[in-house]
């Protein structure tokens, strides 16, 4: 039953953390003066980063167990967070989406586990 609770409880940070910009667009397009087609991009690199890192993060619940993957996506997930107020270019915010995607990939670990 502690494990349940670890799963979904990882699982919901890693949820909050990952879809945390969302909301924050419509602001960030305009301190960024970035256009719609720029917040697609930055949406197709959050995607983008978390297809590659749930083929990535399989194999990694294969040799190191679900438990200790789960972790280290959610504290490697944890710096691209916490940088997104410091972004001031449309690039800088792709990059961080492209890495904030990856926290993603706690659903396969947490399906795992």
């Amino acid at each position: 039953m502690a494990a349940f609770h670890m799963v979904w409880w990882a699982f919901f940070n890693a949820f909050v953390e990952w879809f945390a910009i969302a909301p924050l667009i419509p602001e960030i397009r305009k301190t960024l003066n970035m256009s719609k087609a720029d917040a697609w991009t930055s949406n197709i690199c959050n995607v983008g980063g978390a297809v590659l890192s749930r083929i990535i993060v399989g194999p990694l619940c294969d040799v190191y167990g679900p438990r200790k993957s789960m972790a280290i996506v959610l504290i490697l997930g944890s710096i691209p967070v916490g940088l997104v107020g410091l972004v001031k270019t449309k690039e800088e915010l792709y990059a961080l989406r492209f890495f904030i995607g990856m926290i993603g990939s706690t659903f396969v670990t947490s399906q795992y586990w």
